[in-house]
């Protein structure tokens, strides 16, 4: 697999108050530049798998590596590699920042507070704009763009940071088949990059990229052997 960029290895979380771990004694590996997806039922925690690596939620037992290095220690520099494009996420239409003000919020993290951006930086923030198709758009209010264009917003903003791990859930799902389509082959285009993804999939849009797959039922993981025939059977009875 040459060197790892997400390693799993007998992992058990819990959320504040709940019965019983979301995921138990979870073992799963993802190499650089891979595209690896979770699969599995609704509920089934593959979300919770993602939050972990984020360093959103703690754990209880195992241990987690993020490029190498325990997310538990998990500095600024290792937070910056990472880009999250969230389930569902929608900005209302009253937001009160431009499509442009999204994208730079990337790199304020590599940068003192309330210092003004110098023009590299906003530079950057515009190339990653036109690389999700969305230049002119940048002056546009958040609120006002479609489900879509919020996503590869999202992403674009990914790309400003510099990250390089992409973790995403359900990134086409509530789209219609026009902005899937599209948003697709911009996630296409990230892998061509070289980025590391580690996406949530209810769909098949993207199942021909996937290079490693696991199936995740009630808190647990199995690895998904090759060819995608065998995902696409796993898909088909997922709900």
């Amino acid at each position: 697999m040459g060197t790892l960029a997400v390693e799993l290895k007998n992992v058990t979380a819990s959320y504040m108050g709940a019965e019983r771990p979301a995921i138990h004694g979870v073992s799963l590996a993802v190499g650089a530049g891979e595209f690896a997806a979770l699969v599995g039922p609704n509920g089934a925690g593959k979300t919770t798998i993602l939050e972990v690596i984020l360093g959103l939620l703690p754990y209880q037992g195992g241990n987690v590596r993020v490029f190498g290095e325990e997310v538990r220690r998990a500095g600024r520099r290792l937070r910056l590699l990472m880009a999250y494009l969230p389930q569902a996420l929608s900005f209302p239409p009253d937001t009160p920042f431009l499509a442009r003000d999204v994208v730079l919020m990337g790199r304020f993290g590599r940068h003192r507070p309330w210092r003004r951006l110098p023009a590299a930086e906003i530079r950057r923030a515009e190339v990653a704009l036109e690389e999700m198709g969305l230049a002119h758009k940048a002056r546009w209010p958040v609120g006002h763009l479609s489900g879509g264009e919020q996503r590869r917003l999202l992403l674009a903003r990914a790309l400003a940071k510099g990250a390089r791990l992409f973790l995403l859930d359900e990134p086409l799902s509530s789209l219609d088949p026009e902005a899937r389509a599209d948003l697709a082959g911009r996630i296409r285009g990230l892998r061509a990059r070289g980025i590391t993804i580690l996406a949530v999939l209810h769909e098949e849009d993207l199942l021909d990229e996937v290079d490693r797959a696991f199936f995740v039922r009630a808190g647990r993981v199995r690895g998904i052997p090759v060819p995608i025939r065998d995902l696409r059977g796993l898909m088909a009875g997922v709900s």
